[in-house]
């Protein structure tokens, strides 16, 4: 009997080990398909100045320019998804062998503007000094810190406004910012600043719970993100990149910086009073907000008021946003990053992708056969031979004649 016990004792026991087991890979599944860096998933505080010699690029590392970045990416066409092996080489090496040096000679700068240490909820926000803090990148000194009037200068360069997506630690968004440049660095023809907009948006101990708060907080940073745009004012040209639901406050943003308002939000404007306006080029990725809002009478309807070119990269196997109509149970909302957006005068069913009708700013290409069953942002980046497109469009390299959704 004695040994009976034992035996079904050390049975229990092992099938309580895999459990844990299985239960503790699937989670990282999860984290690996919305992005976050599952070895920093759980880091317990933001980079700080101490920490932040940890994300600097090491003094004698370099990325070759010939390798930083795929040459194939972006061309245009779905056969260059057959690289896409060599692509994500390509990203590994960026990411784990050493980012790109940013000094003072280059025309690439990398600026933080952050809100991490404000409310992450809110229904207005103090126009005269929102209370941001600010930082930039230095290739010796690491992430340094910086005033936000340096940051929005209009000194010539071309401002490429990004904002990070959900479950994002402070330290994972700050490298996050300098994968980005390292794509954009070798196509750039002009000196530009990078300025992550870097929002509270990291993972607490109640992951499903999380999510709804995000959302509605993605949605209360639109009103920030609104006021960097407007003090973005002098700039003939900006550009705007959004992941997931940093999409979400970039629409918004553009909404609210066209004039446009949002119900249940106070905004003011400080937009210059001379009626100078930027021109903005947007890249889109897997945007976490309704397929319908920029219809003619969707929330964020003025959106495309001042936007020359869109582009919307989605993916229709994406496991997360199939979940996207879970957000709001009453309208059962499709996400944009998961079908598309439709067109001005929407169609007979708002769930079936079709091209936009009578929109020609937005293109719109599904990664899904290339990319698979994934959230991640940086197999968009990576793999999706369409980036480049994005690339290209917030570089204001392409000349955008006539869209043709697709």
């Amino acid at each position: 009997m004695n040994v009976t016990l034992g035996c079904s004792k050390r049975c229990v026991a092992i099938s309580l080990i895999a459990v844990l087991c299985v239960g503790s890979l699937l989670h990282q599944r999860l984290l690996a398909d919305v992005g976050v860096d599952v070895s920093a998933a759980t880091a317990p505080a933001p980079a700080t100045a101490a920490t932040a010699a940890t994300l600097a690029v090491p003094s004698n590392t370099a990325v070759p320019s010939n390798t930083a970045v795929p040459s194939n990416l972006g061309t245009g066409a779905l056969e260059n998804a057959s690289n896409s092996e060599s692509v994500r080489d390509a990203e590994v090496f960026a990411t784990e062998s050493g980012l790109s040096k940013i000094s003072s000679e280059d025309m690439a700068e990398v600026w933080e503007i952050s809100t991490r240490h404000l409310p992450d909820r809110f229904r207005c926000i103090n126009t005269d000094n929102p209370g941001f803090d600010v930082h930039r990148y230095d290739c010796g000194l690491g992430w340094t810190r910086g005033s936000l009037d340096a940051a929005l200068a209009d000194d010539g360069r071309l401002p490429i406004l990004y904002v990070h997506g959900n479950f994002m630690e402070r330290s994972n968004s700050l490298n996050r910012a300098l994968i980005i440049n390292n794509y954009l660095k070798p196509r750039a023809g002009r000196p530009y600043r990078l300025i992550m907009f870097s929002w509270p948006s990291q993972r607490e101990s109640k992951p499903l719970h999380d999510v709804f708060e995000n959302a509605e907080s993605a949605e209360c940073q639109a009103l920030y993100v609104a006021w960097i745009l407007e003090k973005l004012g002098r700039h003939s040209q900006v550009s705007v990149l959004g992941f997931s639901f940093g999409a979400r406050s970039v629409t918004g943003a553009l909404h609210l910086a066209s004039g446009g308002s949002i119900p249940g939000f106070a905004y003011r404007s400080v937009a210059p009073d001379d009626g100078v306006q930027s021109v903005y080029r947007v890249g889109l990725v897997a945007p976490a907000l309704d397929r319908t809002w920029l219809m003619s009478n969707g929330k964020h309807r003025m959106a495309l008021d001042r936007v020359d070119a869109m582009v919307n990269l989605y993916n229709s196997k994406d496991p997360i946003l199939r979940r996207f109509r879970f957000l709001d149970g009453g309208s059962r909302p499709v996400a944009a990053g998961f079908a598309g957006f439709v067109g001005l005068s929407g169609t007979a069913d708002p769930r079936v992708t079709v091209p936009l009708a009578g929109q020609s700013k937005i293109r719109q290409y599904d990664c899904g056969s290339v990319i698979g069953t994934t959230h991640s942002e940086k197999s968009y980046y990576g793999e999706c031979p369409y980036f480049g497109t994005v690339l290209d469009t917030l570089l204001w390299k392409e000349s955008i004649g006539s869209c043709i959704s697709q």
